[in-house]
């Protein structure tokens, strides 16, 4: 399959193109662990091969990009590549230094890599600020028939840590990844969306800024290290109110989790996301 995509890649047309400045900027409020981010994404990117019209080549890139990303619980910075060879399919790769705050949310540490951590057990934790870095990649595949959408994505993470003094054990519970992990550990996730894209045309608005995406949203992650899982399912909703702003809901049935044993009460996640763009 590899083989016959860089065959197909390499039949396309070369185009030689200087490389963009390209930057997007977030700032985000969510219910749910990360809480509040503000993220900045300056870098270049290099257009590929293939013709702008062309459905499979039209929009394939090479990027080169820092990663800067601050929560109430840590910060991060480095480098990530992503590479398009086709418009469906991207995959990319970075490696993220990361200092851990020690906020009511940071470092958290635990003797045993079984621990069911309630929010009760979390909250009498002893927790500590600390220093690492994470590496990992992620390929995603993504398709549209008409107001359909359809996109499945996996990720791969290592992490370390050097936790402060406070901390005791040797494993911990990380906010972003929402598993509870080892001071040196690896995770993986596969996720997919199905949703429907509705299209409003306002007046003062372009067409194709205001839209609504609703359908559903399957997540699965696990760590190596603990063996800590958790597989969820449910409704998604994302409405988009210009290209600058957009409020995602999401609602999703405990399918396998440690913490939480039966599908009900739901996972309730929220977030409203003020994004900035530029290109060229």
């Amino acid at each position: 399959m590899l083989a016959a995509l860089l065959a197909l890649c390499l039949s396309s047309p070369v185009r030689a193109a200087a490389p963009e400045f390209v930057l997007q900027a977030d700032v985000a409020g969510s219910y749910w662990d990360e809480g509040f981010k503000v993220a900045a994404y300056p870098g270049v990117q290099w257009r590929l091969w293939g013709d702008d019209g062309s459905l499979l080549f039209g929009d394939t890139f090479l990027k080169l990009d820092a990663v800067a990303e601050v929560t109430p619980s840590y910060a991060r910075l480095g480098p990530r590549l992503t590479f398009s060879p086709i418009a469906v399919f991207e995959m990319s790769g970075h490696f993220l230094p990361s200092a851990y705050f020690g906020t009511f949310s940071s470092v958290k540490g635990f003797d045993d890599p079984a621990t069911v951590y309630t929010d009760a057990v979390l909250d009498a934790s002893p927790r500590d600020s600390g220093l690492g870095y994470v590496w990992g990649g992620d390929a995603t595949l993504r398709g549209k028939v008409g107001p359909v959408i359809v996109a499945s994505w996996a990720e791969l993470r290592g992490w370390q840590l050097k936790p402060g003094d406070a901390v005791v054990g040797d494993y911990w519970w990380e906010p972003q990844s929402e598993l509870l992990i080892g001071m040196t550990d690896q995770t993986w996730s596969i996720n997919g969306v199905l949703l429907y894209e509705q299209v409003f045309d306002v007046a003062g608005f372009e067409p194709g800024d205001r839209k609504l995406y609703a359908g559903a949203m399957f997540n699965r992650s696990s760590a190596v290290g603990t063996g800590d899982t958790f597989m969820r399912l449910g409704p998604m909703v994302n409405f988009q109110l210009n290209p600058s702003w957009a409020f995602l809901v999401l609602v999703q049935a405990y399918l396998d989790d440690r913490i939480y044993t039966d599908p009900l009460p739901p996972y309730i996640g929220a977030r409203v996301r003020w994004t900035m763009q530029r290109d060229g």
